[in-house]
């Protein structure tokens, strides 16, 4: 007669996808007691090889989300050296007017409709339109 512990250390090893070989010889416990034990203990190894899909599953969902975060940070990183970059070939001129023409886009979209209007008119020459 085998203990309870060698019968649940079996059902947590088929549940991880052990053969009968492997347990068999880890356990010191004949193949055909094994196969005794599985049609026995069918829902409950079942139920554990659904627990043990479920774990891996969590694990590889939150190893997924950690490297995407770090992918997006990396990617954040590299997005800045590249406008530092060219920012450093710009001259004092052009950085400022990107500058301004920034401000006026980040007005426009901050503002409420029917002042965002006002203020695109204020823009042109005595409040009428150049084209």
């Amino acid at each position: 007669m085998h203990s309870t512990e060698t019968i649940n250390q079996f059902l947590n090893l088929r549940a991880q996808g052990w053969t009968l070989a492997r347990i068999a010889d880890h356990l010191h416990v004949s193949k055909p007691t094994l196969i005794q034990w599985s049609h026995k203990h069918q829902s409950e190894l079942e139920t554990k090889r659904a627990h043990q899909e479920l774990s891996a599953q969590a694990t590889s969902q939150a190893s997924n989300k950690l490297r995407l975060e770090h992918l997006i940070l990396f990617h954040k990183t590299l997005r800045q050296e590249l406008i530092k970059r060219t920012l450093q070939n710009l001259s004092d001129e052009e950085v400022e007017a990107l500058a301004t023409d920034i401000q006026h886009q980040i007005e426009k979209l901050t503002s409420p409709p029917s002042e965002a209007l006002s203020k695109e008119n204020s823009f042109t020459n005595g409040g009428k339109e150049t084209r």
